[in-house]
């Protein structure tokens, strides 16, 4: 409708020439008219009046019972629609008020495919949904699926984020209510066996690897060596600019600011950076080493030129870089394969064993207390020979 169909529009009604009323019912015969072309009619030769709907054949006596069937069946495509539009709706809604990243809707939407897409669930009308029937769907999908801890929350936070979006709209069921009735046990979700050894890298590992990457010396590796000397994710690594190397009172810092996401848009992976990081406690200032500095005036004489500190023949190197080398690394040193985020777990372990201030840990590591890197970041890296000597020496009993 353009400005001066509603200039006249509004002149109209203004002055009398038509009323509310008959545009309302001009709009519903509008919808209806919509409503009966998705639809074939058909008079069978016994005189009754046939429609499909959902492969279900309906028979009436008059065209107009026909058409009225259809109409209520379109209606209340709108009224109630399916687990699987509402899922949409609320994605959508979630972009459009700017609530979730590309990366977030990205991983929603693998989410939803994960633990809906083609169950019963998905073509189940919204309002016809009961406690009762997303009690036992939930619970059955912990059990088919084998879902840990954190599996179980994936699930939760989508259809916890549909039902609120839905609530009063397409139905009176309560998020909040739903899950605080459910009841687990410790053995409902699948536990993650951890092979300590391989959360971080061993003592008697890692100065063969500083030697390596040493020795081989390309941006890349010297990009896994100062991950080691500041325990950065490797998200932030691949996003540090040169601008963010700063000197203060003698020393050298890395201002973390951001990082590096990743998310599916028309079937093709998107790589980019995001101006802030992982969390609020993300943006801090990295206290750098002797090591590090001197790992960075190697960085920076590969790459003189470019914003990013880590940067070939013009482009920023991407997480996966960093990731191929350490597995590159693994393979050439014979050890077990472990990725970037093992390096900041044995970064993490080591500042817990050397007995830094936990305050200072924290702000390293980007955590917001201490319990996360202890429960998450500290495995004890110590040989078996090293373990046996100190509780050699520790039991003394007489």
């Amino acid at each position: 409708m353009n400005g001066n169909t509603q200039v006249s529009l509004q002149y109209a009604l203004d002055n009398g020439m038509i009323d509310i009323a008959t545009i309302q019912d001009q709009i519903k015969m509008r919808r209806r008219e919509q409503y009966l072309a998705k639809h074939a009619i058909w008079q069978g030769k016994n005189g009754f009046w046939y429609v499909k709907i959902e492969g279900k054949l309906l028979k009436k006596k008059t065209k107009e019972a026909v058409e009225e069937e259809i109409i209520s069946y379109e209606e209340q495509l709108i009224e109630n629609p399916t687990v699987e539009e509402v899922f949409w709706q609320f994605l959508e809604q979630k972009s459009d008020y700017k609530e979730i990243s590309e990366s977030t809707y990205d991983r929603y939407t693998r989410d939803y495919d994960r633990f809906f897409r083609g169950k019963e669930i998905e073509k189940i009308r919204f309002g016809d949904l009961t406690e009762e029937y997303l009690t036992d769907f939930v619970k059955r999908t912990i059990a088919n699926e084998e879902l840990t801890a954190k599996g179980y929350a994936n699930l939760k936070t989508i259809l916890r984020g549909m039902l609120l979006y839905a609530k009063g709209k397409y139905t009176l069921i309560s998020a909040n209510a739903l899950f605080s009735d459910m009841q687990f046990s410790k053995a409902t979700f699948k536990k993650k066996i951890v092979t300590k050894e391989n959360e971080v890298y061993l003592e008697d590992e890692i100065p063969q690897v500083i030697h390596y990457l040493k020795e081989k010396n390309g941006i890349n590796h010297l990009g896994i060596l100062l991950a080691f000397y500041t325990g950065v994710r490797v998200g932030e690594l691949a996003t540090i600019k040169k601008t963010d190397i700063v000197r203060e009172d003698g020393a050298m810092y890395i201002h973390i600011q951001r990082t590096e996401t990743k998310y599916k848009k028309d079937g093709v992976w998107v790589t980019t950076v995001k101006e802030y990081p992982k969390s609020s406690a993300g943006d801090r200032y990295i206290v750098c080493p002797k090591a590090a500095e001197e790992t960075i005036r190697g960085i920076l004489e590969l790459n003189p030129d470019g914003e990013y500190l880590f940067e070939e023949n013009g482009k920023r190197l991407y997480e996966q870089t960093f990731a191929n080398t350490i597995t590159w690394m693994c393979k050439a040193l014979k050890i077990p394969q472990r990725s970037m985020h093992k390096i900041r777990k044995t970064y993490g372990t080591t500042l817990i064993d050397a007995g830094v201030d936990e305050s200072v840990i924290i702000e390293q590591m980007g955590h917001s207390d201490i319990n996360c890197t202890k429960q998450y970041y500290y495995f004890s890296n110590k040989g078996r020979d090293k373990k046996r000597d100190q509780i050699m020496r520790a039991i003394v009993f007489s």
